[in-house]
C-alpha cells in the first residue's frame, strides 16, 4: 500500500466536511452563511442575529445550484430584528455573494428575546494584554530572523504562550 502526503490543507476545507452534513440537515445550502456572520450582517448585528435556515421553494433541487427564490430565515435579538428589516437587501445581496450564486430572494427575520445560540460563541475571549518586557526578551532570542514583522509576531505567540501556560498571567522564573 502506497500511501501519498497530501501536504498541508486548509483548515476550512477539512472544518467543511465535518460542518456540510449539519449544515444539509438545518437546510442551510453554505456552511459559509453560518461562519461568516459578521460579512453577512455587519460587525454590530453579528452579535444579535444568527442565520437560522434556508427555506427553498418546492421542487428545487440544491444539487444542480439552479434553485432561486429562497427565503433566508435569521433570528435576531429586540431591535436588531428591526435594522435587519432595513438592510434586508443588502443582506440578500450579500449572502448571495458568499454562496456563489443567486438563491437568496428575500429575508425572513423571526425576533427572540434572549441572545441567539450562536451569539455567545462569537464574542472575543478577554485575556489580560501582553507584557512589552515579555515580547522584546523573546524577540532577543529571535536574533537571526532578519525580517521585523515576522520577528515581532513570533515574539508576541511565544509571549502570549508562555502568559496563558502559567495560572496567574505571568512568565514561570
Amino acid at each position: 500500500m502506497i500511501r501519498t502526503n497530501k501536504g498541508v490543507r486548509p483548515l476550512a476545507e477539512l472544518v467543511t466536511g465535518l460542518i456540510a452534513p449539519a449544515c444539509r440537515k438545518r437546510g442551510v445550502a453554505n456552511a459559509t452563511l453560518i461562519m461568516a456572520g459578521a460579512d453577512l450582517f455587519g460587525e454590530r448585528l453579528a452579535q444579535s442575529c444568527e442565520v437560522e435556515r434556508i427555506v427553498w421553494p418546492r421542487g428545487s433541487r440544491i444539487d444542480t445550484g439552479l434553485s432561486t427564490g429562497a427565503t433566508l430565515v435569521v433570528r435576531a435579538k429586540g431591535a436588531s430584528a428591526l435594522m435587519l428589516q432595513h438592510i434586508a437587501p443588502q443582506v440578500v445581496e450579500r449572502a448571495n455573494l458568499l454562496i456563489g450564486w443567486p438563491a437568496i430572494a428575500k429575508v425572513r427575520v423571526s425576533q427572540v428575546f434572549q441572545t441567539p445560540r450562536a451569539a455567545a460563541s462569537r464574542r472575543p475571549l478577554r485575556r489580560p494584554p501582553l507584557q512589552e518586557a515579555a515580547i522584546a526578551a523573546h524577540a532577543d532570542r529571535l536574533g537571526d530572523v532578519t525580517h521585523q514583522n515576522l520577528k515581532l509576531a513570533l515574539a508576541r505567540l511565544a509571549a502570549g504562550i508562555d502568559q496563558r501556560s502559567s495560572p496567574n498571567g505571568e512568565k514561570d522564573p
